[in-house]
């Protein structure tokens, strides 16, 4: 950041905004200083002020995403009793009440190819997938955890390509289904080891 006294506390978090909004809407080719901050309505000079490179401020925006990227499906696995409510809130989170919005898939896809040639958003990306692995091997082992995860995010990228042609819950609960299995309640019992190795 330069020297000098900001005149909008606010101002820094506003640009940040805006640059998810701008890649989530155009791509991240499109990110720019000056597409930025027409979309913040803030002077070019702030996000420079702010942001000393661009890559700083598109990976300085991604990292506003981590709560945003908290799995969807935490709480109700956490509250989980059955095998039932495990699969329920996977199809939640991949195709109903608690699944991410179209514009959002749009930009965790965007994420995901800046993290193929940027270091720090890949390794960001890791932190984000092993967050989410956490929270799923408190009901599935490993396997089936890392199983689920790919299959979930596959699934988002279906969406985003098929706006016309809906998943069919049916197809995605039965594909839960098989990978839960009963190793979901033997964790949940206490007689399965979820983590790995």
């Amino acid at each position: 950041m330069r020297k000098g006294r900001p005149n909008d506390p606010e101002r820094r978090t506003r640009i940040l905004r805006a640059a998810l909004e701008v890649i989530a809407n155009e791509g991240v080719h499109a990110a720019s200083y000056r597409r930025i901050a027409a979309q913040a309505a803030v002077p070019l000079g702030s996000t420079t002020y702010y942001f000393a490179d661009l890559e700083t401020l598109i990976v300085s925006a991604f990292e506003t995403l981590r709560a945003g990227l908290e799995p969807r499906y935490a709480a109700p696995l956490c509250d989980a009793r059955t095998d039932t409510d495990v699969v329920d809130a996977l199809v939640a989170a991949t195709c109903g009440s608690t699944a991410p919005t179209l514009a959002d898939i749009r930009l965790y896809e965007e994420m995901h190819l800046y993290g193929a040639h940027n270091p720090r958003v890949a390794h960001l990306l890791r932190e984000f997938q092993e967050e989410s692995l956490v929270v799923l091997r408190r009901s599935l082992s490993d396997g089936a955890a890392r199983a689920v995860d790919a299959l979930m995010w596959g699934w988002w990228s279906y969406r985003a390509l098929h706006v016309d042609n809906p998943l069919d819950e049916d197809i995605v609960r039965g594909a839960y289904r098989a990978l839960v299995g009963p190793t979901a309640a033997d964790i949940r019992a206490g007689r399965a080891d979820p983590s790995p190795g």
